[in-house]
């Protein structure tokens, strides 16, 4: 059981910490070299400090959720501005992708990005503690509702990310990985 609180610093937590950072290196090394650099900032470990983060690039941007089961249950979700969107779609499809509409490719490509990098997240816990799990299917959402969901019973863990583009100085993009789990005294609500 994970504990929740205004503190969860837990060994599942570090455990989630290594993880995800570990995801976010692969995620790195899949990128063309020199293409984009991926900024890893610092791990928050407050559910409450990772959901406001989380809702500021909802509002603004694009998210690729993945359910995870296995070691932890819950969700993984990678988070990306418009500018870290647009900009990651652009050099893995090759072409220029804007929004607010990507086209098929972009928004295949962006749900391949969330998939390497949950698959990369689930592969260190693997190697971290012998038992890592299996990423469901990659959704991608746009215009998110922007308004904040009350998800008490959801401990969030997120890594924000910067990431900057080689080619132009001065447009860093925001980003992050968002780890979110059940307690298992409060599971959530079935849905309707």
């Amino acid at each position: 059981m994970i504990a929740g609180g205004a503190n969860e610093i837990t060994m599942d937590s570090y455990l989630i910490e290594a993880g995800v950072r570990s995801s976010l290196e692969t995620f790195a090394r899949m990128l063309p070299q020199g293409s984009l650099a991926l900024e890893g900032q610092e791990f928050i470990h407050s559910s409450a400090a990772a959901r406001i983060y989380q809702h500021q690039l909802r509002c603004d941007g694009v998210e690729v959720s993945l359910s995870l089961s296995g070691r932890f249950s819950g969700t993984f979700a990678l988070n990306l501005d418009t500018r870290s969107a647009q900009q990651l779609a652009t050099i893995l499809v090759g072409e220029p992708a804007t929004m607010p509409v990507f086209n098929e490719v972009a928004r295949s490509a962006l749900k391949e990005a969330g998939n390497i990098v949950a698959s990369a997240f689930l592969g260190a816990l693997e190697s971290l503690c012998g038992r890592g799990g299996l990423p469901g299917l990659p959704a991608l959402y746009m215009d998110f509702p922007c308004h904040d969901e009350d998800k008490s019973n959801v401990i969030v863990y997120a890594l924000p990310m910067t990431l900057v583009a080689a080619t132009r100085e001065g447009c860093d993009a925001r980003g992050g990985i968002f780890i979110s789990l059940y307690d298992a005294d409060n599971p959530p609500p079935s849905p309707v």
